[in-house]
């Protein structure tokens, strides 16, 4: 499996070198729409990456569900076994790069988890105060 990140301006890029350099994912790739080369851009790298990969399974990530970079993708996922999820946070991206295969429920799995990172510490800070004090 090919893991995929696009994004608007460098996310990809963040996601991408946190996942390599610290925790040593491979098979992990980027591309964005950036000021310079736009949409067109993000276009010729993705079909370069998906004419390297041929028939194996990618997923790709992007960073905002009605953004430019998800909607430059989305025709995308008419080729067979390719998965694309908006929305992407480090949670994700780092259960993704370390899966090794994935397939509809087990992404569905890993983005009901990563969902569940996404909190207000402050209320579960409190929350568990609350609790102790009981």
């Amino acid at each position: 499996m090919k893991l995929l990140l696009v994004s608007h301006g460098d996310i990809a890029r963040g996601y991408y070198e946190t996942v390599t350099n610290f925790f040593g994912a491979k098979e992990v790739y980027y591309a964005n729409v950036d000021l310079e080369t736009g949409v067109t851009g993000l276009v010729k790298a993705v079909d370069e990456y998906l004419n390297q990969w041929g028939d194996e399974t990618v997923v790709i990530c992007s960073d905002l569900k009605g953004g430019s970079a998800n909607q430059t993708v989305t025709p995308y996922i008419s080729r067979p076994d390719t998965y694309l999820v908006s929305g992407m946070n480090l949670s994700l991206v780092l259960q993704l790069a370390l899966a090794g295969d994935v397939d509809a429920d087990s992404l569905a799995g890993m983005i009901e988890s990563a969902k569940g990172d996404i909190v207000l510490v402050n209320n579960e800070l409190l929350n568990n105060f609350d609790e102790d004090d009981e």
